[in-house]
C-alpha cells in the first residue's frame, strides 16, 4: 500500500512543480520592461512576440491556432485581438492553456517592437483591452 501511495504522489508532485515553473515564466513574460523591449525591432509582429518570449527564457510556438501537440507543448503562443492605428494587441500564454498576458506591439522604424505588456485580469468581466496610454 505504501508503494502505491508513493507512486500516486509522484504525478501530483510533478504537476505542482510544473505549475510553479509555469507561474515563474508567466511572471517573467508579464514584466513591463519598456526600455529593453523598445530596443528590439522585428520584421513581423510574430517575430517581435518571439523576441519577447525568448528574452524571458521561453520558447515561442507562433500563433495559437497553428500550434500542434505534442511538438508545441510547454511553449508560448499568441493570438491577435485588435489594433488601434499602428498599435496591435495580442494575448499570449502557454499552448493548449489559457492566456496570461497582453502584449502591445507598435509598428515603427521599419519593423515591430513591444510597446507594453499587461497581466491579463481574469476578474475583469468588461472584456475591454487595457490599451497603453
Amino acid at each position: 500500500m505504501r508503494v502505491l501511495k508513493r507512486l500516486t504522489a509522484l504525478p501530483v508532485f510533478a504537476g505542482v512543480v510544473m505549475g510553479l515553473m509555469t507561474l515563474l515564466l508567466l511572471d517573467a513574460c508579464a514584466r513591463d520592461d519598456d526600455a529593453d523591449a523598445s530596443v528590439l525591432v522585428a520584421a513581423t509582429p510574430q517575430a517581435a512576440i518571439a523576441q519577447l518570449v525568448e528574452s524571458n527564457g521561453g520558447q515561442y510556438a507562433g500563433a495559437c491556432e497553428q500550434t500542434r501537440s505534442p511538438d508545441d507543448i510547454g511553449k508560448m503562443c499568441s493570438r491577435f485581438v485588435d489594433d488601434r492605428g499602428a498599435v496591435q494587441a495580442y494575448l499570449i500564454g502557454r499552448t493548449f492553456s489559457e492566456f496570461s498576458t497582453w502584449v502591445f506591439l507598435q509598428q515603427r522604424d521599419g519593423g515591430w517592437s513591444v510597446l507594453a505588456t499587461a497581466q491579463l485580469d481574469f476578474n475583469d468581466v468588461t472584456m475591454k483591452i487595457p490599451w497603453p496610454s
